[in-house]
């Protein structure tokens, strides 16, 4: 089973007195769905699943708003070595869930992910010795190198038809059948 845990904040009517003047809490939403597939992406996963890394350049990265050369690994050999049957579940109507570590999970039907030069990027190939990414604004706050993590790139300009993720933790093949809230 997987589970997926949102910490949704709690909402307020501003027009109750009572209400208002209560400390704010939060709710815990928990979904269970069963998964048909899952791959950690950690350093060792990457590693044992036999992908040669590579070093390329993804044109108008959408995080950084510039080209960025990166070091990655490609998404369907990673997919295919972790994940039995892959091209079969695609077939059959599957979803992917890219499980980040703060917990956005963008969904996709497999079968519109593999075979479009997916890769999870791991690092910026220029950034200096002992630097994994360097910082990146987003919206009004700045990411660091360990909230980027593995960051999910496309080898073609994509978005926002592809998921970007960064922070990426683990990939699910979910059931086509399982309807999940973005």
């Amino acid at each position: 089973m997987l589970r997926v845990t949102h910490l949704l904040p709690f909402l307020a009517l501003l027009s109750a007195p009572a209400l208002a003047a209560q400390p704010r809490a939060q709710q815990i939403a928990v979904f269970k769905v069963s998964a048909l597939g899952r791959a950690n992406v950690t350093p060792t996963a990457l590693m044992a699943a036999q992908v040669t890394p590579e070093t390329l350049t993804i044109p108008a990265d959408y995080l950084y708003k510039r080209d960025l050369r990166v070091q990655a690994y490609d998404l369907d050999a990673f997919l295919k070595a972790r994940i039995p049957d892959v091209e079969q579940l695609a077939a059959s109507g599957a979803q992917i869930m890219f499980w980040c570590r703060d917990g956005y999970a963008p969904t996709a039907k497999l079968s519109d992910v593999l075979g479009q030069g997916g890769l999870i990027a791991v690092a910026d190939a220029d950034a200096p010795a002992g630097v994994q990414w360097p910082d990146a604004p987003y919206k009004n706050t700045v990411l660091k190198a360990p909230e980027i993590g593995n960051y999910v790139v496309w080898r073609r300009a994509q978005f926002p038809a592809k998921p970007q993720p960064w922070g990426l933790d683990t990939i699910y093949i979910l059931p086509a059948s399982a309807v999940l809230k973005k």
